[in-house]
């Protein structure tokens, strides 16, 4: 989660004194009409309908896949530039195949999305740009036997590491794209990753050469709300799209099983791919409707080194994890966060409960740190399977200035191809603090997907 909410600028030169209780999003955030966005979901759930003319039987020897379109509905805006209605379509698909004792796996996305969260159209098989791009690679990897004990991993793959669901230190340095800030999606990694076992101990490297940056949502939209002392009404940051460093991270994890305890350590270096925030207030444009401020992103280089713990007690699953992170960057510093949770399965469903806190107080406010800024938290997440589909509810709750979020989602299985999926999220609590910053973000949402 970002909030960047109640951060305390310095003073800026060349701008005159004032309050500003909500800043705007960038300045070329678009204005999307009605018609428009009624334009694009008629062309999304044409794609739709086409899906369902394709050959099924003979696409589900190698291939499978999803064609989604989903519509949410706000209660309230940020600014004049959010949309009330805004729309998000969708079509994955994967390919799977094994040459001998090889495994390769293809995916790629596509998406259409009538909003300033989406990019242009542009060559990035990495996700290393500043917006979604239209098409996008998920999975571009081979697995191959080297011994009958160690295999190699070559290619773009999903990655993740944390024992404790909901939140992992583990998987905090992971990159991710929040684009939408309540789903929270993980980027895959351009990476080489060797994975092999030796008696009871089971080991794991991991080399990922270039960095995949965490995307933001466009600063100042109800997604990534500012709130700022000392500046005009009518303030826009403007976000430059800053090349990230091509150096990436190394990694190596070590797990063992001793009667009812797995127990794990890791560590990893390199750059941390969630930015730090630069405002360059030496840098502000005076304009009629009040000053532009750029906005600079920065990568500091971090190490860390983690331990993890699990026991199945009863019917519960008991985990642990902590780690030590250190930094010389001067707004990111170190922390020592700590994670437990508790899992107990109901049938075809699943309790899950997570608490999470960082020991050490963060140098600057812990909204601009990205995977810190909901800490400490508690997270209880419970789901169950259905005859008819399934259902989740989800609530997140800071402990330092009590907002939270609450997320609700039920599936009903119209066929075995075809879903609809209902839903929302509702933040509430003190708009300073990481979850209440999103109160402009309340929404409901309706998702029809067709798989084959």
């Amino acid at each position: 989660m970002i909030r960047l909410l109640q951060h305390r600028f310095p003073p800026c030169r060349d701008v005159p004194p004032g309050r500003l209780r909500r800043a705007s999003g960038a300045s070329l955030h678009p204005k999307i009409s009605w018609g428009g966005i009624f334009g694009r979901l008629l062309q999304l759930a044409g794609i739709i309908i086409l899906l369902q003319l394709l050959p099924t039987p003979v696409l589900a020897q190698d291939f499978s896949g999803y064609a989604e379109v989903k519509g949410f509905a706000y209660s309230e805006r940020a600014s004049s530039r959010d949309p009330w209605v805004l729309g998000w379509g969708t079509v994955f698909a994967k390919w799977e195949k094994k040459v001998g004792e090889a495994q390769l796996t293809a995916s790629v996305r596509g998406e259409e999305i009538t909003s300033g969260e989406r990019g242009a159209l542009a060559f990035d098989p990495g996700d290393r740009r500043i917006r979604r791009s239209p098409i996008s690679v998920r999975d571009f990897w081979v697995r191959l036997p080297l011994t009958p004990s160690l295999d190699l991993q070559l290619g773009r793959f999903q990655l993740g590491w944390g024992k404790t669901d909901g939140y992992s230190p583990a998987d905090a340095f992971l990159p991710r794209d929040l684009s939408d800030p309540f789903s929270d999606e993980k980027l895959p990694l351009w990476a080489l990753r060797l994975s092999g076992q030796d008696g009871a101990l089971r080991y794991e490297a991991v080399a990922c050469p270039i960095t995949t940056p965490w995307r933001l949502p466009v600063l100042g939209s109800r997604n990534a709300p500012l709130e700022a002392e000392g500046l005009p009404a009518g303030t826009v940051f403007n976000e430059i799209d800053t090349a990230p460093p091509t150096e990436g991270f190394g990694a190596l994890r070590l797990l063992a099983t001793f009667g009812d305890w797995d127990v794990g350590a890791w560590a990893r270096f390199g750059v941390r791919p969630a930015p730090l925030l630069d405002f360059r207030f030496d840098l502000a444009t005076p304009t009629p409707s009040g000053p532009v401020i750029p906005v600079e992103r920065r990568y500091a280089r971090e190490e860390a080194a983690g331990i993890e713990v699990s026991r199945i007690v009863g019917s519960w699953i008991l985990r642990g994890e902590g780690a030590a992170l250190f930094s010389r960057d001067r707004d990111l510093g170190n922390a020592l966060i700590g994670a437990l949770s508790a899992e107990k399965g109901f049938g075809d469903g699943t309790l899950l409960i997570t608490l999470a806190g960082n020991a050490l107080e963060p140098p600057v406010d812990p909204t601009l740190l990205f995977d810190r800024s909901i800490l400490p938290a508690l997270i209880v997440a419970w789901n169950r399977t259905e005859e008819w589909g399934e259902w989740k509810l989800v609530w997140s709750a800071g402990l330092k200035r009590g907002d939270g979020l609450l997320k609700a989602e039920a599936g009903y299985n119209l066929t075995d191809l075809w879903k609809v999926t209902l839903g929302g999220e509702l933040p509430y609590g003190a708009t300073e603090g990481p979850f209440g910053a999103l109160y402009a973000a309340k929404r409901v949402h309706l998702a029809l997907r067709r798989s084959w």
